[in-house]
């Protein structure tokens, strides 16, 4: 995907008033930028956890000293460009999923 600001704004909305706003607008920027990679995570055994765990703590600084072996550790430059996204409520990954895998398509945003 490449997602204008306005559909990156959509996507991160339940972020704009938990986040500082210079790091929300950081964020925004960084996902508008380019192209994103989207993976929908479905299983058993705690797939969603599993993966969750491999990408580490979102701060990268920690999860450097605590997790060094994550994705976040081993990739991240910063908070912002940590490498990954993944959210942190199961709930909320239904509703990112629905975002990119219905209604991006339905109003006609080619992946």
């Amino acid at each position: 995907y490449s997602l204008t600001r306005s559909q990156v704004e959509n996507f991160y909305e339940v972020y704009k008033t938990v986040l500082p706003s210079a790091h929300y607008a950081a964020m925004v920027a960084e996902l508008a930028s380019g192209v994103c990679i989207v993976l929908e995570v479905r299983g058993s055994d705690d797939v969603v956890g599993r993966l969750r765990e491999l990408c580490g703590p979102f701060d990268v600084e920690i999860a450097r000293h605590l997790r060094p072996g994550t994705l976040r550790a081993q990739l991240g430059r910063d908070n912002v460009h940590n490498a990954v996204h993944c959210t942190d409520l199961p709930e909320d990954g239904v509703l990112e999923s629905q975002y990119f895998f219905s209604i991006l398509p339905q109003a006609g945003v080619c992946h």
